[in-house]
C-alpha cells in the first residue's frame, strides 16, 4: 500500500494517475462516495474528507478510530492520498479539533503499515518510507 500525502492543491492525485498508470475511475473520492464502498477500488484520494463523514455520521469516535484503518488496511486499496491538515493554528471549534486529531492518528497508522510513504510538495515528491 501507498500512502500520498501533502498540502491541499499540490496535485497528490495527478501525481499518483501519471506515476502508477492507474485513471481517476481506479480511485474513490473521500469527499462523496458510498461510505461503505469506501475501499472497493484500487485507490482512494481525500481521505481526509472521508474521516470526516464518518465522524459526523457516529461511525468514528476517539476510541474507535481504528475502526477505519482495519477497513483500509484489510483491503485490496494499494493507493491513498490523504491532505494534510494537522499543521498551523489549533482550530477553536471543539469538531474541526477532534477531525484533526483523528485523521493524525488515522494516517499515522496507516503510514505504519505502508510500504511506501510519498510526501507532495507543490508537486515534488519526497518519499519518506520505502
Amino acid at each position: 500500500m501507498i500512502l500520498i500525502i501533502g498540502g491541499a492543491y499540490h496535485n497528490k492525485l495527478a501525481y499518483a494517475l501519471k506515476t502508477y498508470n492507474i485513471s481517476v475511475e481506479d480511485m474513490q473520492n473521500g469527499a462523496d462516495c458510498n461510505i461503505d464502498e469506501a475501499c472497493s477500488k484500487k485507490g482512494i484520494y481525500n481521505l481526509h474528507l472521508l474521516i470526516k463523514r464518518y465522524i459526523k455520521q457516529g461511525l468514528l469516535t476517539g476510541d474507535n478510530y481504528n475502526y477505519i484503518t482495519e477497513k483500509i488496511t484489510s483491503s485490496n486499496i494499494e493507493i491513498i492520498i490523504c491532505d494534510e491538515i494537522g499543521s498551523g493554528i489549533i482550530p477553536l471549534d471543539r469538531f474541526e479539533r477532534e477531525y484533526r486529531d483523528m485523521v493524525g492518528r488515522i494516517v499515522s497508522e496507516v503510514s505504519e503499515k505502508a510500504c511506501k510513504v510519498i510526501r507532495i510538495y507543490y508537486g515534488i515528491p519526497t518519499i519518506l518510507k520505502g
